[in-house]
């Protein structure tokens, strides 16, 4: 059963009780001419009927103490109850300015005036992990303050400090980046990534990515093979080939970077010479037929690229 249900009954009850009480001894001290500490009856009536009042609000104060505990609290806490509200309230209207401020952002990104898109990369720089700690983090900042310039000539703002560049997650710092490349002890990629869609306007929010710039293959490795037909077009040939070139960019996907200032999920950056191409495509001709044609790294590739391929027509 619910405490007001028999809390509210018992207090109405209790003050009826004490309100009769005192009428019945304020009218008795009126009939009586009763009087106290030397006042006139009619005053001793009315301090009576006060006094009555008064029992009754402290009676029904200790009844509800002794019974709710909830009320103990309230009644002792207040203070902190009000404090409390109050923060509540400017918390409500804190999230209220926030939820406005974000509804008109995605209205802004709606209309498309985005300088960097999640994911992009904004620059990449590669910094040799055995070089002196100092040296190290003086590269590292000056790729930050790179970035930096290159992010405000697309239209990125600044932040109250100042800043451009804004490292996430928060607690992260350049310092401790520039610590990891330097227990890496090696050639290390270092790459900044935007972390979300940023308006022109905005400070940049981007996040590090770090990899060892070892190499990924090295020259004259087949990175795919196919047999296409000589009797087709040069344009149909042609077309294939890069065709072909596309296919081992794939199987490198996740082993070298794709082109700087990209998403970084696209595909590496490919590069194919256009007079090994057209060479290419003389030699698949001059076959006549099906001949099989290879995909091969021209020279050493690394993990910050580019691939650079060339073909092999003929053989098994």
């Amino acid at each position: 059963m619910e405490l007001g249900l028999v809390l509210i009954p018992l207090l109405i009850l209790l003050s009826g009780a004490i309100a009769l009480i005192g009428n019945v001894v304020g009218r008795n001290i009126g009939r009586g001419r009763l009087s106290l500490f030397g006042l006139r009856p009619r005053s001793t009536a009315q301090v009576v009927t006060v006094a009555t009042g008064m029992v009754i609000t402290v009676i029904t104060l200790v009844v509800v103490l002794v019974i709710s505990g909830a009320a103990r609290d309230a009644f002792f806490r207040l203070n902190e109850f009000i404090r409390e509200s109050q923060r509540l309230e400017a918390e409500t209207h804190r999230l209220e300015a926030e939820i406005q401020k974000q509804q008109t952002r995605l209205k802004q990104l709606a209309v498309g005036d985005i300088a960097y898109l999640n994911n992009q990369e904004v620059l990449r720089d590669v910094i040799d992990g055995r070089l002196p700690r100092e040296t190290i983090r003086v590269r590292v900042l000056a790729v930050v303050d790179r970035a930096g310039a290159l992010a405000q000539a697309t239209g990125i703002g600044a932040d109250s400090t100042g800043a451009s560049i804004l490292l996430s997650p928060p607690n992260a710092t350049w310092d401790a980046i520039t610590d990891l490349i330097v227990q890496r002890h090696t050639e290390t990629v270092l790459r900044l990534v935007a972390s979300q869609n940023t308006l022109r306007g905005e400070p940049l929010p981007v996040f590090v990515q770090l990899f060892d710039n070892h190499r990924v293959y090295a020259a004259g490795t087949v990175l795919a093979n196919e047999i296409l037909d000589g009797r087709q077009s040069r344009d149909v040939i042609g077309r294939e080939l890069l065709r072909l070139a596309d296919v081992a960019a794939t199987q490198a996907s996740g082993k070298v970077l794709p082109q700087p200032f990209t998403i970084i999920t696209a595909l590496p950056n490919t590069v194919v010479d256009i007079d090994a191409h057209r060479a290419a495509i003389t030699k698949v001709e001059q076959a006549h037929g099906p001949v099989r044609v290879r995909v091969v790294a021209s020279r050493d590739v690394y993990t910050v690229g580019p691939l650079v391929t060339g073909f092999q027509v003929g053989g098994r």
